[in-house]
Parts: C-alpha cells; sequence; structure tokens
C-alpha cells in the first residue's frame, strides 16, 4: 500500500487547490520564507572551533534554497488542525505519494527528523574533508549538509509529523506571486472536512471529492477516545491505523464511533435509563441542590483551597 501524505489547509482552499482543470496544486515555499527561523540550521556544531566553521563556511556558504513544502504523515494531528486547518474548520487532503513521485523528476520526499542538536553523522564526514582535502570528501560533506538541513527541525515541532517535499525551481510555476506545483488529480485520494467545517463548506468538498473521483470524509470528535475517527456519505465509520484511513471493525449503530469488536454501542450510548437512575442517586450534590445549600457548599468548599 503506497504511503499517503496529508496536507492542513483552511476553508476556503479547495476552490484554489483544483482551480486548474485535472490538477490539484499546492504552495511551495524556500526556508528562508518560513515562519521556523531556525529553518536550514541544524547541520554542524557552529560553537566548534574558529578553524572548523571557517572551513564549514568555504566548503558549504549559504545551503541552496529550493522550493519546498510540508505535509504531515497524519490527518490525526490536533494542533495541526487547529493550527493549519483554521480550528478545525478546513479539511486535510490525503495525496499518494507514489504517485506523486512518478509526476515530478526531481521530487525529494522524506521524514523530517526532529532534535535540538545538530547531525551526528556529520561530524565525521566534515573532520574526513577538512583533513583529507579530497574533491569527493567535499562533495560527500556538501550533500550531507543540505539533506541535514533540510530535513532536521527542533523538536518543538515535532508534533507535526512532517514529512517534507523539496522540489526544482523549474517544477513549480509562478501564480499570484506564489510559487504552485500542480499535480494530476489522481494523485488525490481523500478530502477529510473538519469537525467544524461549516455547511457550506461542507457541501464544497463533497462535490470536489465527485468532481475528482476521490474519497470524501466527515473527521468526527468522539467521546471515548482522545482522537477523532471519520465517516463518509454513507456514516459508515473509518480511522487511521497509523499508515492510512481504513474501515472500522466495529462502530456504534446509534453516534457511529468506533467501538471495540462486536460491541454494538459505545459506552457512552449503551447507558441505560436505570444506570443514570443510580448514578443520580449515588450523586451527593443532587442532595444538597435540592436543599438548596450547593451554592454555599461550593464556596466553602473552594475557599479552602484558596487559604
Amino acid at each position: 500500500m503506497s504511503r499517503k501524505l496529508y496536507k492542513y489547509v483552511g476553508p476556503d482552499i479547495l476552490d484554489v487547490a483544483f482551480s486548474e482543470s485535472d490538477y490539484c496544486g499546492f504552495k511551495f515555499s524556500y526556508p528562508k520564507d518560513y515562519n521556523d527561523p531556525y529553518e536550514l540550521f541544524l547541520t554542524i556544531d557552529f560553537e566548534d572551533n574558529s578553524d572548523v566553521v571557517a572551513f564549514y563556511n568555504e566548503i558549504v556558504q549559504e545551503i541552496p534554497q529550493y522550493p519546498t513544502t510540508c505535509f504531515s504523515k497524519s490527518p490525526i494531528v490536533t494542533p495541526m488542525w487547529a493550527h493549519y486547518a483554521h480550528n478545525s474548520k478546513g479539511f486535510v487532503i490525503e495525496v499518494d505519494e507514489e504517485k506523486l513521485e512518478s509526476y515530478v523528476a526531481d521530487v525529494r520526499v522524506d521524514d523530517v527528523i526532529y532534535q535540538d542538536t545538530p547531525r551526528e553523522e556529520l561530524k565525521s564526514t566534515l573532520q574526513m574533508a577538512m583533513y583529507r582535502g579530497k574533491p569527493r570528501d567535499i562533495m560527500f560533506l556538501r550533500n550531507g549538509v543540505c539533506n541535514a538541513a533540510y530535513f532536521t527541525k527542533k523538536e518543538c515541532w515535532g508534533y507535526e509529523l512532517e514529512r517534507r517535499v523539496v522540489v526544482s525551481d523549474s517544477d513549480v510555476k509562478d501564480v499570484g506571486g506564489n510559487m504552485i506545483l500542480h499535480i494530476p488529480i489522481d494523485c488525490i485520494t481523500a478530502i477529510i472536512a473538519g469537525p467544524r467545517t461549516k455547511s457550506e463548506y461542507l457541501i464544497k468538498g463533497e462535490e470536489w471529492s465527485d468532481e475528482i473521483g476521490a474519497d470524501f470524509y466527515l473527521a468526527k470528535v468522539g467521546k471515548s477516545v482522545s482522537e477523532p475517527y471519520f465517516l463518509n456519505l454513507q456514516n459508515e465509520t473509518f480511522h487511521f491505523d497509523g499508515n492510512s484511513i481504513v474501515q472500522s471493525i466495529s462502530a456504534c449503530a446509534s453516534c457511529y464511533e468506533p467501538t471495540e469488536e462486536l460491541q454494538d454501542e459505545c459506552s457512552w450510548c449503551s447507558i441505560s435509563e436505570h444506570q443514570e437512575n443510580i448514578a443520580a442517586a449515588n450523586n451527593p450534590l443532587r442532595a444538597l441542590a435540592e436543599a438548596g445549600a450547593l451554592g454555599n457548599y461550593i464556596e466553602s468548599f473552594n475557599a479552602i483551597g484558596r487559604k
């Protein structure tokens, strides 16, 4: 099964992304324009002695800037829904990585490594280049530094689960001042609407998924687990298994949330009226409320903590 990439976008992006017939466009940027001030920074230890830094500067100089965009390896990253999909009001576009690579000649796709220190493996490469001085050692160093620069980020960004895509300038075209890579729509395998997406955008998402022949899912926030699940237009239940979106073996007949195998209802929907009555009878705060003493009790209880 081909790896899937996930692009989090705002609610109004679909019309822009699919504006060119039979293609989907993704915005690329140079790393110098990214919101991380330390892009392309984590290569060698710049606190090393000045001889080493001077040699590095002579050989590497500036890291070349290539058009770059960021995907995630998962469609269920809550901060990503919040930051890039407008607080869960937008979409996630699922892309088939293998098809993308087959259409873009010079593409480089790889996981981002998250660490707060320089890449350890470059130390020996740098030493060999510095002390042997052979052209091939110099090229190994330059290529290693470029790879480390593009695919290393500080640990604070680790929640993104980023899989980065880097292409050549010739692969993108200028559209309104933006670098856009257009890939055929058969690379797009699904459109996922956020749990807070407004109805007019939901309709757009359904229309575009039908237009391009992709699956359409609505992300749902359940009560039993802390990760979203997905419903298709037939209210069939799906979940992300760590690699792709798959249909759930068992789901609640009432709310459609995934359940343990052969469990007809989730723990919330299976609560009976009898159980509700027992829980209410065992709640001492109800007795205080009926006696008109609940407000004073809560105020007194909280006052203890303040003291």
